[in-house]
């Protein structure tokens, strides 16, 4: 590794330290402090301050070698070893909130090498989340909110998710919440079960065939004897455990707050299952519908678009492995390799109504 490339590497991660002490001052010592001034801080949080320094000075010192942690480990002194966990955490938050800000930039352009330069920050850091060794360490799980404060307190702290905006349907068939609403609420959503310590889930739905349906029955009777009902389906199963979105002709979001991976599948295996039973008017045909699940973790490292692009991965490799199914992730990093098939399709019946 040349000399550029191993200065520009420091400085990424010295960015991310820089970054890394307001953002917990602000997320969780200042709003402690609101509610207990004039007291010390817990031996915890200044024990993370204390270690945070540790890891500036350890980056700030790095020889020549590589930055990638491969090779590394038999080098480090068992105190440095320890700070491993913290480090990789602070690499996992900063990435996540570094690749909020290039999606933000990238909307902006449609430069192809603009939008190359935007990303190289945020694949450095990928590079280095999985380079050997490094990737073996569990993250170390930072101090939060809860941990201090009851969640009246948690609730009271201004900003912390961010509002929830007003509820619009979708306007072709007033039945799911309205797509633009998608994105902010899951921003919303992953801010409070964070807060909770709890995962979320979304969820990627897809009717199987829904172009050769519309082929046979017309999309005019398809938009007015099936779609609705199909929607109201979904609609009242998703009712007060979530939210739905349409996304599409044949494409729907689904957002289920503090729900395990385990339980999840089930709530969207019954789904599944009651809308393979849907009859609809003047159409002799049932549905199936194709699920992409990920489970959010409250530490999670991926943006919110990049969440809606797994799930979409997901519902994708379910449409490749037999329709009519759930696919979700097996570990947390949410990859390719991950992804399996949660349920097997079941048979459907088709007839007259």
């Amino acid at each position: 590794m040349g000399a550029t490339e191993q200065s520009t590497k420091r400085q990424l991660l010295q960015n991310a330290l820089g970054w890394f002490r307001p953002h917990v001052r602000q997320n969780l010592v200042a709003p402690i402090e609101s509610q207990f001034p004039n007291w010390p801080l817990t031996r915890e949080i200044q024990d993370l301050l204390r270690r945070t320094d540790m890891i500036d000075r350890f980056v700030i010192d790095w020889g020549e070698e590589q930055i990638s942690l491969a090779g590394l480990l038999e080098k480090l002194s068992q105190e440095d070893i320890e700070l491993l966990p913290l480090f990789k955490r602070i690499v996992l938050v900063y990435r996540r909130h570094r690749a909020s800000e290039t999606e933000a930039l990238a909307e902006k352009t449609f430069h192809l090498e603009l939008t190359e330069t935007l990303e190289e920050d945020v694949k450095a850091l990928d590079a280095l989340i999985v380079a050997g060794g490094f990737d073996e360490i569990d993250p170390l799980r930072l101090p939060r909110l809860k941990d201090f404060l009851p969640v009246q307190y948690i609730e009271s702290v201004a900003g912390s998710s961010g509002a929830f905006r007003d509820r619009q349907f979708d306007e072709k068939f007033h039945v799911l919440q309205a797509p633009h609403l998608f994105l902010p609420d899951l921003g919303y959503f992953r801010a409070k079960c964070e807060s909770r310590d709890t995962p979320l889930a979304v969820a990627f739905i897809d009717i199987d065939d829904f172009k050769s349906l519309n082929t046979r029955h017309t999309e005019t009777k398809v938009d007015r004897n099936l779609l609705p009902r199909f929607m109201q389906a979904i609609e009242a199963l998703v009712f007060h455990h979530g939210y739905a979105y349409r996304q599409g002709g044949d494409e729907y979001l689904i957002l289920l707050p503090s729900l395990s991976q385990p339980l999840a599948i089930g709530f969207l295996d019954e789904l599944r299952r009651k809308l393979a039973g849907l009859s609809y008017p003047d159409i002799a045909e049932r549905t199936t519908v194709s699920i992409g699940l990920c489970v959010v973790a409250p530490d999670c490292p991926l943006t919110d678009r990049e969440l809606l692009d797994r799930a979409n991965r997901a519902k994708q490799f379910a449409k490749a492995h037999g329709k009519n199914c759930i696919a979700t992730y097996r570990g947390s990093r949410l990859i390719e390799q991950e992804l399996q098939i949660a349920t097997a399709p079941v048979s459907v019946s088709t007839g007259a109504n």
